[in-house]
Parts: structure tokens; sequence; C-alpha cells
């Protein structure tokens, strides 16, 4: 039985996967098996996953037709057999350190959930690669909540985490869904948790590309973050150390919702209403002190001057 199982969604990822099977091949921790799950591919992904795996035994390749992401991290879960699991983004790298810090500091600990910091890296601009002594520190899984709903230390992606396999076995990416996903899971998976254990250092390099779902225009797939925020806001309402923070996260989702959606408001009346609505309803006071003056000035412009709003938007172009 491997250590860790690192999985990896392929989808059109011939540009990328190369590198990233190489840094993660490369770890400095080799009890690993790698499950990358083709989803439906038609470009070159598979051929060179296939090329890599005639090099190392350890890459597993599974394939699927199209089913999205979450499916495919689904299925690579349900076949893995490592005593923890790591989710790669087939486009992001990883410091030749990351698998053997984070097992680590969850064997050392006895952690739930190792995490590790993320270096944001553009593609017009090849940032330098930093390297940081690693201090970790043991978090409760409230503290850990709290800074995953306030977009502090734990990042709402799920792929700079180190799982225990028998933590997750029952959390399941939400099949369907394009939009925070990830935070979802992460959120579902650290409420099955006892322990987490955070190092700040940057040890996974996350690309920021400009056709990345959250660099698109808006669609209907930008809801998707709406049902999510509404889940995690109903799942910790009643809990007085964390509803506060529940209640920051629903407001930032509508906002920002609302803010991508208005340039689409006339294809979208219903929705767009519905949203206005509930920022409308949605109460703020105790959240204030964790917003921005920017969001907090869109917030009240909404809640009480839906023309001031207006003008807002027009300022700012």
């Amino acid at each position: 039985m491997p250590h860790i199982s690192v999985i990896i969604p392929v989808y059109n990822a011939g540009n990328y996967i190369v590198d990233t099977l190489n840094s993660v091949l490369q770890q400095t921790l080799k009890d690993i098996e790698v499950i990358v799950v083709n989803d439906g591919s038609n470009d070159q992904s598979l051929v060179e996953c296939y090329r890599l795996q005639e090099m190392d035994k350890r890459i597993i390749i599974i394939n699927q037709d199209n089913q999205g992401v979450s499916k495919a991290r689904n299925v690579g879960k349900q076949n893995a057999t490592g005593d923890y699991i790591i989710f790669i983004d087939a486009d992001d790298e990883l410091d030749c350190r990351m698998l053997e810090i984070l097992y680590t500091q969850a064997r050392k600990t006895d952690s739930d959930i190792s995490v590790c910091g993320v270096d944001r890296i553009f593609e017009k601009k090849q940032e330098e690669k930093k390297k940081y002594h690693c201090n970790y520190e043991e978090i409760t899984v409230d503290q850990a909540i709290e800074w995953l709903l306030l977009g502090q230390k734990i990042e709402s992606g799920a792929w700079n985490k180190l799982f225990k396999a028998s933590t997750i076995e029952d959390v399941h990416f939400e099949e369907g869904k394009k939009i925070n996903e990830d935070k979802y899971f992460v959120f579902r998976s650290l409420l099955k948790s006892k322990k987490i254990v955070y190092c700040a250092e940057k040890l996974y390099y996350y690309y920021c590309r400009e056709n990345s779902v959250t660099n698109q225009s808006f669609s209907e797939r930008w809801f998707d973050s709406l049902y999510f925020a509404d889940r995690i806001y109903e799942e910790l309402k009643g809990r007085n150390n964390l509803e506060v923070f529940a209640r920051y996260q629903l407001l930032i989702a509508y906002y920002t919702v609302l803010r991508r959606m208005y340039p689409f408001r006339n294809q979208y009346k219903k929705e767009y209403q519905l949203v206005i609505d509930k920022i409308k309803s949605t109460s703020f006071k105790s959240v204030l002190s964790y917003m921005d003056k920017k969001q907090v000035f869109g917030v009240l412009s909404i809640k009480y001057c839906i023309l001031l709003y207006k003008f807002m938007r027009c300022v700012s172009k």
C-alpha cells in the first residue's frame, strides 16, 4: 500500500501534463501511486500519459468519457489505495519536497488534513519559485473553517491539501457543478476532521491561465457558487462561533456574482433580482469587519440604494 495516492484529472491538458507529471514523479517521497483519470481528452494528453507510464509504473491510467472534473476526481478516489490522498490539477506543478513535507507533518501530528501554501504563477510573468523554511502549526477544525470561509490561509482549492483517506471516505465532489465544488469538498472534509496541520511554505505552484473557468465572462455556471454558499451557510447556521463566517462567505458569493452578472443583467433578469433580494435580506452588521472597503460599500449600496450601486458600477468602469 503506497503512502500517498496522487489523483490527477486530465482533460485536454496536453500542453502541461508532462511538466505536471514530472513534478509529481520527481518528488522526494517515492512511495506514491499516481492515478491519472483521462476525462475524454481529444488532444495529445493521453499519448503523453502513456509515454510517461512506460518509464514509471507508478502511473495508473483510467479512461472515461467526458463527465467533468468532479466525476474524474471521484473515480480516482474510488480507485486510490494510499493511506493519504491528494488531488492535483493537470496544469500545475509541485515543489519536489511537497508530498514529503505534507506527509511528514500529517504523520507527526496525527492530522486528518495537511496543508501547504500556494504560489500563484501567471503565464505572462513567470515568477521565481521561492523557498521558505517550513514551520508548521497545528490548528483546530473551527480555525481551519474560519480561514477557509474568510479566504485566508486555507485555500478553497483541493489541490494543496493532503487528506487522510479514511477521513474523507464518505466525502465526494458534487458532480455536475463547475465552480466552488472544490471549496465545498474541503469544507465537508474539515467537518469530518479532528485536527489540521498547516505549513505556510508555498509548495504548490498554481498557474493562473487566461482560459480558466474563474477568468471567463459570466455564465450560468457562476450560480453554482451561490448553491454551495447557501449549503455552507445552512450547515453552519446556529453554530455561534462559525455562523458569522458562513454569513460572510454567503454575502461575498452573492456580491461577486452580482458584479459579474451586471453587464448581462438583461439576459438574467429573474436571477439578477433574486441575487439582489438575497443580499438585501441577509443580515450583514456582524460581518462588516471582515470585508474590505469596496465590499462594504458594494453591499451597503445594494441593500439601501440600488441606484447608488448602478452609479458605482458606471464610475468603476
